[in-house]
């Protein structure tokens, strides 16, 4: 395959009129002078893109796409106890079928080339992302009040290490819902398979005070206290921290993944990213589901984030556009032991961005990177994934059927 006369990023400048060849799952090489010699004589048109690396969404819960607009203006704890968890108890396999099909289809459209998720019937949920050609993480979710689905957790595993696309992993949910047990086994077989482990950690003060108050220690206080910590974690959220636990994730490699829209709109606050950052800990970026953000839109979170994190410090020169950047791609592919980028080698994970947008103009060679993280508002156009072409010229292959039967779906479930 060939990408020709595209633009790419470089240092954060255009680099214009540049070959994109990707040779089987892998870019082959970059250039003016490019050619396609793997064989298959497909070519695509780059006139007027930039091709970016592709997007990571490190922490959401796809198949909740069907819960969109469901439950919104609550709080955590009793949106989840009241609207969601009630809900939850009646899903089947096909409605994560069909919820994870409709938020593939947002995320190509996104350029998310890339997911990190905790939920239930992960091997349907394995099975679609394949189908949809997207790579990811995958985690049964465990809770106490759901014994059985620990059971889950070893043998999905084992059933989908090695593929090319999907990766396993654990998912205990969170200090709140798992036992000492629950975690320490969680952790054990994540070790004894060398997979990564994914959690919701300090995401409400109401959740952080009531664990201090019961147990005499902040929930990563009581992580680092029984070994759960290692650069093995993605914790999802971290907005309440104090300044040991700070450290703590620091000194245990964690990765956080920040999900600044949901803990906005659900009132959570606004995570210490600054603080994160200077002890060095690896920041990466979340959606969180759809049934919180409303939406699986990395572009919109960047931008949040960034506007956020200056608004709470009175500080427009924190977290630059070039820093968020980072936050959804390399610190992401750091995190999740990525190859991608756009270089010769890498996994052939990309999309191309029309430029022809207005809210890319007035277009410099210096300000790509402003307008990806402040203004973008779409403009994917096609988006790759292992070398495999997802969606071309804004057109994805049978979405029309995928949104109708996930509306079918949805009604199903609150029929019930």
């Amino acid at each position: 395959m060939l990408i020709k006369d595209l633009s790419i990023m470089e240092d954060g400048r255009l680099l214009r009129d540049v070959n994109i060849a990707i040779d089987g799952s892998r870019i082959a090489g970059i250039g003016p002078g490019v050619a396609d010699e793997s064989g298959d004589g497909e070519v695509i048109d780059g006139s007027g893109k930039l091709a970016i690396p592709g997007l990571v969404n490190a922490h959401t819960h796809l198949a909740m796409t069907l819960f969109r607009g469901y439950a919104d203006d609550m709080e955590l704890l009793p949106w989840l106890s009241e609207k969601i968890w009630p809900l939850e108890a009646k899903l089947t396999a096909e409605d994560v079928r069909w919820g994870t099909k409709l938020g593939c289809l947002e995320m190509i459209r996104g350029g998310i080339t890339c997911y990190n998720d905790m939920y239930y019937f992960m091997d349907e949920t394995a099975r679609a992302t394949k189908e949809m050609g997207l790579r990811a993480f995958l985690s049964e979710v465990v809770f106490d009040m759901r014994p059985d689905q620990i059971e889950r957790a070893e043998p999905f595993v084992k059933r989908w290490k090695g593929d090319d696309l999907i990766v396993p992993a654990l998912g205990p949910h969170a200090v709140y819902t798992c036992s000492e047990e629950t975690l320490l086994k969680s952790k054990e077989i994540a070790e004894k398979h060398d997979v990564m482990l994914h959690i919701h950690l300090s995401e409400t003060r109401s959740e952080v005070e009531s664990f201090e108050k019961n147990c005499g220690k902040s929930p990563v206080e009581y992580l680092d206290s029984i070994g759960f910590l290692s650069d093995r974690v993605v914790a999802a959220h971290c907005v309440w921290l104090s300044e040991r636990d700070i450290s703590i994730i620091a000194e245990r490699g964690v990765t956080v993944a920040h999900c600044s829209i949901s803990n906005h709109k659900l009132a959570s606050g606004i995570a210490p990213l600054d603080r994160l950052a200077r002890t060095g800990a690896n920041i990466c970026l979340g959606t969180d589901g759809a049934s919180s953000n409303n939406s699986l839109n990395l572009f919109h979170e960047m931008k949040t984030t960034a506007i956020a994190q200056k608004c709470a410090h009175s500080r427009p020169d924190l977290f630059s556009a070039g820093e968020v950047w980072k936050m959804a791609t390399e610190n992401a592919y750091a995190a999740f032991g990525l190859d991608l980028g756009i270089r010769a080698g890498a996994l052939a994970d990309l999309a191309l961005i029309d430029l022809q947008k207005p809210w890319f103009f007035p277009l410099t060679d210096g300000n790509i990177l402003s307008h990806l993280v402040y203004s973008a508002q779409g403009g994917v156009d096609t988006t790759i994934v292992d070398g495999n072409v997802l969606m071309k010229g804004g057109v994805i292959p049978g979405e029309e059927a995928i949104l109708e039967r996930a509306q079918e779906q949805f009604l199903d479930l609150l029929a019930r």
